[in-house]
């Protein structure tokens, strides 16, 4: 988490004479709550990019600018990200009145010698009563047009809801309704970037119920509506939406039994840097069954069938990707564990596992292990239907955790490259040299194989073999 104190210090001193900013929003807000904050906004009287691109050079962040019309700017830091823009209005109290809800309309100025942002220390200004409404549990738009000005503000409404347990005050809700249809002209990225910072929410099954409710759900993700009413089969209790929503509920606690978010690949790495550590993973929960409307079933003895699904729903999140403006790294994120949503299960039925069973799995999801366990684990919890015993639950825990605990984390090297394989077979570079370094890889893996000696007894072993152990088939 970004240390405020810190950062406000550092604008500060990186101020012009005759220039002011204030931290602003969500980090005041996070700081009276007593919570910590990846995000840092400032408002700036003066010249918003020569500041931005000076607090990064001095913190060692990325800088760019990401709104031209509003003249805002981002630094990206390895813990959080620095938003910096000038005021919007000619005084900060116009700025704040033109905020999105009381709660976020509050700043603290920043001053050299005496940080501003060491939030929870002085009095912020507050001209709509955020304060008041925080500590009331209450979250009041800052005007009757707030929602309509900037639609984003619906899914920013559910973010706030469930993360500090607000209650939406009266009419709140009738005006994020009538807001959400606007949602179809924000742009792509900044839909994703409010969704992600939704999903981010160890609360984020709350806050996806709180966003259906306006009716910006199916509008930002309209793939999302076919879910509901979808009726599985009896090893489900509820229609393909509500499962879904399960599953990621129950995503914060499996995180922490299995060791906490340590063990999740960096935000960054999966593609989406900044953002907050559990939201990839809680991306895929939410499109792990995606594909599933489209391909359902019913044969003539009336069993429900989702055949492919899996398949089907890389190929829908990818365009959902595309669509929000994502990065092509978090589309194969994704990608590798919806694909292999299902895996772990399959599993269950291969007890007592091998070692070469582990490696196969470790191969099909590296470097995603953790997160596919966890998938697996969050979608069988979240399926508990007529015909699911507690037993076939207990089952997949354990194996779960024993997968986890067991698989080798680490690739071993090959004994022999590919121009030892091509020397030993007397062949050039080609499908049968691959397919023979990808037998050896696996002998390596399970451990059957361990030096060069052994690798190239194999690889003679192998080319003698059936055509078809040659090719791989």
């Amino acid at each position: 988490m970004l240390e405020a104190a810190r950062v406000s210090s550092v604008v500060a001193a990186c101020l012009s004479p005759g220039e002011e900013a204030w931290l602003v929003g969500g980090a005041v807000r996070d700081g009276l709550a007593r919570r910590p904050s990846r995000d840092l906004d400032y408002a700036v009287h003066g010249d918003a990019a020569r500041l931005a691109r000076r607090i990064a050079d001095v913190l060692g962040g990325s800088y760019f600018t990401y709104s031209e019309e509003f003249s805002a700017h981002r630094i990206v830091l390895p813990n959080g990200v620095v938003d910096v823009a000038p005021l919007r209005g000619a005084s900060l109290e116009d700025d704040l009145l033109a905020r999105d809800f009381t709660v976020d309309a509050m700043a603290l100025k920043v001053r050299a010698g005496d940080p501003g942002g060491r939030v929870g220390f002085g009095v912020p200004n507050d001209p709509l009563g955020g304060m008041a409404d925080l500590a009331a549990g209450r979250l009041r738009d800052c005007s009757e047009t707030a929602l309509v000005a900037d639609p984003a503000r619906v899914i920013r409404l559910a973010r706030l809801s469930a993360a500090l347990e607000l209650e939406p005050v009266d009419g709140l809700m009738r005006r994020a309704c009538e807001a959400a249809a606007g949602l179809t002209e924000v742009s792509g990225e900044r839909v994703a970037g409010e969704l992600t910072a939704l999903l981010g929410l160890k609360t984020a099954g709350r806050a996806v119920r709180v966003l259906d409710r306006t009716g910006g759900l199916d509008v930002v993700l309209p793939e999302m509506t076919a879910l509901k009413g979808c009726v599985q089969n009896p090893y489900h209790h509820c229609d393909v939406f509500e499962h879904t929503l399960e599953a990621l509920d129950h995503l914060p606690q499996l995180v922490e039994q299995f060791g906490g978010e340590r063990f999740l690949a960096p935000p960054s790495e999966c593609g989406l840097p900044g953002a907050p550590a559990l939201a990839p993973l809680a991306w895929a929960v939410l499109l792990h069954d995606i594909g599933k409307p489209a391909v359902r079933r019913v044969d003539d003895e009336g069993r429900i069938m989702f055949w492919h699904h899996d398949e089907v729903g890389v190929t829908m999140a990818d365009a959902i990707v595309r669509r929000l403006g994502m990065s092509r790294r978090f589309s194969h994120y994704l990608g590798v564990l919806i694909l292999n949503h299902l895996r772990l299960g399959f599993l269950v039925r291969e007890s007592p596992l091998s070692r070469r069973a582990l490696v196969r799995y470790r191969r099909a999801v590296e470097p995603f292990v953790y997160e596919s366990v966890v998938l697996s684990l969050a979608d069988r919890l979240a399926t508990r239907g007529e015909r699911t015993t507690a037993r076939s639950m207990a089952r997949h825990y354990r194996l779960a955790r024993k997968v986890w605990l067991e698989i080798p984390k680490e690739t071993l090297p090959l004994p022999l490259g590919g121009r030892d394989v091509m020397e030993l077979l007397g062949e050039d570079e080609g499908p049968r040299i691959g397919a023979a370094l990808a037998a050896l890889r696996e002998e390596v893996d399970a451990g059957e194989v361990r030096d060069s000696e052994q690798a190239r007894a194999f690889v003679q072993a192998w080319a003698q073999a059936a055509p078809e152990a040659r090719t791989g088939a």
